[in-house]
């Protein structure tokens, strides 16, 4: 890598969006991203009566991410995620806020970027770094939020957030890309969600 980056570290941009909605920011320092599951491509053998094995091959597992937030509120504006997790029948945006259990589930798109232009730019996960500016992406699409569990640790409000996808859509195509460039090119736009 040039711009003496060895590795990707501290400062992340989490651009997470609902289908057909727009993208609500989460700035995040990486090390609070607590697990990458990007599934497995598993095996199993079968003995043959020579004494060999064949091999089958067994579809690959569904994927996840969990990370942590710091929620300030039960809002849709990047303060909290509670309504990500509990769908209203309307988005509850007006003062006080209430957010009821659902039984409601929605599909997201989630953007994670890694770039030697942050901190001071780009300021949306979706934006690619300006040409020039290393970068690596990972782009995840039609994710389930299948977990929030809020915490006092460390005397400070925070909740663990996992989404969940399968690796590909009903028709085989992927539910997961990911890109870099060495800043000789531009990443290019988002795929559209």
């Amino acid at each position: 890598m040039t711009n003496n980056e060895s590795s990707w570290q501290e400062f992340c941009l989490i651009g997470i969006q609902e289908k057909g909605g727009t993208e609500v920011q989460f700035a995040s320092i990486t090390e609070d991203i607590t697990a990458m599951d990007w599934g497995e491509k598993d095996i199993e053998s079968s003995p043959l009566v020579n004494g060999g094995r064949i091999i089958k091959r067994r579809p690959m597992g569904d994927e996840g991410i969990t990370f942590r937030i710091y929620p300030l509120d039960a809002g849709l504006d990047g303060n909290g995620m509670i309504q990500f997790f509990h769908p209203q029948a309307t988005d509850d945006t007006t003062q006080p806020i209430a957010v009821s259990n659902s039984h409601k589930r929605k599909l997201f798109r989630i953007v994670l970027l890694w770039s030697s232009q942050l901190p001071e730019g780009p300021t949306e996960a979706s934006t690619p770094p300006d040409s020039g500016e290393e970068a690596y992406r990972v782009q995840i699409f039609n994710a389930y939020m299948t977990s929030y569990k809020p915490s006092f640790d460390d005397k400070i409000l925070s909740a663990e957030v996992t989404f969940k996808w399968a690796p590909f859509d009903k028709y085989g195509n992927p539910n997961k890309t990911e890109e870099s460039t060495d800043g000789s090119v531009q990443l290019p736009d988002v795929t559209s969600f």
